[in-house]
């Protein structure tokens, strides 16, 4: 099975606005891909608004400044939308009323990330059997499925509450393709937890970004990703067009398994793309 590869160039001028993934699509968390920098540029030159919408854990502030440190130039996108940032405001609103001011908060991330929920006052502990909150916000390499299960057993047992902010199931690495923070969320899941979900496919992040576009009609927004469950999804649930990048995260698996996946889910997207390049 092969699909019909299109170019980004005429895609391009079909819409008036664009959401687009940044893992997989611009950057590949060491590096950006081959002509991101000057497809982003091509965007922002034709006069068509840019949200970057990302299931980083982190906040946004944090991941205009990364964008930037790969070389892209901040005027060419008008924000980043992180399923971090949206679940900062969730918690910082719940303060006091759902959430107990002095909460303990146990953050799974990689070693020395910084919080994303640091200056709301929250007591951090390593405990799991402490915390009255569990957040997911990325995966530290140096633990295994194992050890996620056996921590998950003693936070369970406190009653607390678990977030997952980053709900990508796999992720790009130096060595290639592993398990993320959305897998460790579904380890949890399966053995009973619940779990509150922030960022792709669910819908609350499409509507935090789609303010930024002056009320542009869905029909005229196009979703660019690399990954079929969060970004075509996602977009396809919010009535958006979308187009599948084969980089990133499904690089390694041929067009007819991409195939039969998006055949079992139902769904295709509208546009399917080598890169996200101009040339």
């Amino acid at each position: 099975m092969t699909f019909k590869i299109e170019l980004l160039a005429p895609i391009i001028n079909r819409y008036d606005a664009f959401l687009i993934d940044q893992f997989g699509v611009l950057i590949d968390g060491e590096q950006t891909y081959p002509g991101a920098i000057d497809a982003l540029k091509h965007i922002a030159q034709s006069g068509k608004p840019v949200v970057i919408l990302s299931n980083s854990g982190k906040r946004a502030e944090p991941n205009c400044n990364r964008l930037t440190s790969f070389g892209f130039d901040r005027q060419h996108f008008v924000t980043v939308v992180t399923s971090g940032e949206i679940a900062y405001h969730s918690i910082k609103n719940q303060l006091g009323i759902t959430i107990k001011n002095d909460a303990r908060v146990m953050v799974l991330a990689r070693p020395g990330e910084t919080s994303p929920i640091l200056d709301l006052d929250l007591t951090e502990t390593n405990n799991p059997r402490m915390a009255d909150i569990l957040l997911i916000v990325s995966r530290d390499i140096g633990m295994n499925r194992k050890d996620y299960i056996k921590l998950w057993t003693e936070f369970n047992a406190t009653g607390g509450k678990c977030y997952c902010l980053n709900p990508d199931l796999n992720m790009l690495t130096p060595k290639g393709i592993t398990f993320s923070a959305g897998t460790i969320a579904k380890l949890f899941e399966q053995r009973g937890g619940d779990i509150i979900w922030y960022g792709k496919p669910y819908q609350g992040i499409y509507a935090d970004a789609l303010r930024f576009f002056n009320n542009i009609p869905r029909d005229d927004i196009l979703c660019i990703g690399d990954s079929i469950h969060h970004d075509i999804v996602g977009g396809h649930a919010a009535g958006l067009a979308t187009a599948l990048v084969r980089q990133g995260v499904h690089s390694d698996i041929s067009d007819g398994k991409v195939y039969n996946i998006l055949s079992g889910l139902g769904i295709s997207p509208t546009h399917i793309l080598r890169s996200f390049s101009i040339t």
